[in-house]
């Protein structure tokens, strides 16, 4: 059995799942999540709740005592107990089964990991799960059928030439910390991705998708036909990510959500355009995160 914890929003989990699902697959294991922090406080971060539920997935909830006897830990003293004596006498390991990410950059110590193995790391690259990218791509189908608006705006994605843009600011503006870390793409990064695209790709259509859309509508002005997605709210964020991934090419924050809108969109000859630079933050090696074919600004 694999276990994954689950940390951060759905583009995060999202990477998390596959490179649980990856490791899975190698040994023709069951794969389970741990969603122990994202139902705890989660002081310091932006609380998250579980959204993989809303994609076709296929991995159950890991309990806590599978949690506590593959990692040592459990969520109280009792449980901790429990498992760390069940290790003493013999009937699980006594070795912690713990695989921990190292770094931001993909660890090919990552393939050869033994079954019975708890992830903890977020896991931002695909070649965590590239061989099996055909399953990724089929569980990660939003379980409902478009409606309302988002099946009229998903109309119009697919009779036009477009283009996705997502501007992502919220905590990246508002916590200090996770803005030291990650910074914000900047006015200039979209105005030039925009040029980029329209050199390459004739009469586009720009759908923009933000979770500031009152800072897009006054800063970026865009000389083309725009539609801007805004009434989707954090409950049915997935309904952006779809609506991303149905456009013809994608520009993308530093985020892994417009990360995952880009690499779900599976059309033909499709452009990616993403910023070089991934984190502000220079002591990772984000070398990994954007796939060779993306065109990086």
């Amino acid at each position: 059995m694999i276990i994954v914890k689950l940390m951060g929003g759905l583009g995060n989990q999202m990477f998390q799942y596959a490179a649980g699902r990856s490791l899975a697959c190698r040994h023709n294991a069951g794969l389970k999540l741990d969603v122990s922090f994202l139902e705890s406080d989660q002081k310091g971060v932006a609380a998250r709740a579980y959204e993989l539920r809303h994609l076709n997935i296929s991995a159950d909830i890991a309990t806590s005592r599978e949690v506590a006897e593959m990692t040592g830990c459990g969520k109280s003293r009792i449980e901790t107990m429990l498992a760390r004596f069940r290790q003493i006498t013999g009937l699980t390991k006594l070795k912690s089964n713990v695989f921990l990410e190292r770094h931001f950059h993909f660890n090919q110590e990552f393939l050869t990991a033994s079954d019975n193995t708890y992830l903890e790391g977020y896991w931002q690259s695909e070649k965590y799960f590239k061989e099996i990218e055909e399953i990724i791509r089929r569980e990660f189908v939003v379980r409902y059928p478009l409606a309302g608006k988002n099946l009229e705006i998903s109309e119009l994605i697919k009779s036009v030439n477009s283009v996705s843009i997502h501007v992502r600011r919220g905590d990246y503006v508002t916590n200090p910390e996770t803005r030291r870390t990650h910074g914000i793409c900047s006015l200039e990064y979209y105005l030039e991705s925009i040029k980029e695209i329209c050199k390459r790709a004739p009469d586009p259509h720009f759908f923009v998708f933000s979770d500031d859309m009152e800072w897009v509508r006054r800063s970026l002005k865009i000389d083309y036909p725009v539609a801007y997605v805004d009434f989707n709210g954090s409950d049915n964020a997935y309904d952006d990510l779809r609506l991303m991934s149905l456009c013809r090419h994608n520009i993308i924050a530093n985020s892994s959500f417009s990360w995952w809108g880009a690499w779900l969109n599976s059309n033909q000859g499709k452009l990616v355009v993403a910023p070089r630079t991934w984190l502000m933050d220079k002591s990772h090696d984000t070398s990994d995160i954007l796939p060779d074919a993306w065109i990086k600004i």
